[in-house]
């Protein structure tokens, strides 16, 4: 009997809103608002009950970006890869999680995001995009790739 020494498809270093490392973070739970749903590792915001709900992006009330949940791994529709409408969503506020940056990122570039979409970037924050105070991506991407962005300083005002 051999053992196998190569594999055909390489498994991936990590996942969009998978948190990284232990550190200390703060992780919320939140319900789903948006009827088309929530991708994993894009940032949401308050919805209109802002104790409790969560909509995709949002110019204000900035609440966190959502994890990546367990139960869907192995999951290939789309359906099953967001959290969806009234579903329960994990919301990061503060600490570590990684999250594709589109543009390509450098340790200590600013975190913005896109209002209409909660997609994630770096660099400046141009028209219909929120830049996130006191968050910074924390690795180096290539446009497209997976990065870390640490979070912090977060409002937190819409209770835990």
């Amino acid at each position: 009997m051999s053992a196998q020494t190569s594999y055909s498809i390489k498994q991936p270093i990590a996942y969009a809103g998978m948190v990284y490392a232990q550190a200390p973070h703060d992780i919320i739970s939140r319900d789903v608002e948006t009827v088309a749903g929530i991708p994993f590792g894009v940032a949401v915001s308050r919805g209109t009950d802002l104790e409790r709900q969560v909509v995709l992006g949002g110019a204000t009330g900035f609440t966190g970006i959502t994890i990546r949940s367990l139960d869907r791994e192995g999951a290939v529709n789309t359906a099953a890869i967001q959290y969806n409408e009234k579903e329960t969503a994990g919301v990061i506020r503060d600490g570590y999680v990684w999250a594709v940056c589109p543009s390509g990122c450098n340790p200590g570039d600013s975190v913005n995001y896109v209002d209409a979409t909660g997609v994630i970037d770096s660099g400046t924050a141009v028209s219909g995009e929120t830049q996130l105070d006191g968050a910074q991506w924390d690795t180096v991407a290539a446009a497209g790739e997976l990065a870390v962005i640490r979070l912090n300083s977060l409002d937190t005002t819409a209770g835990s």
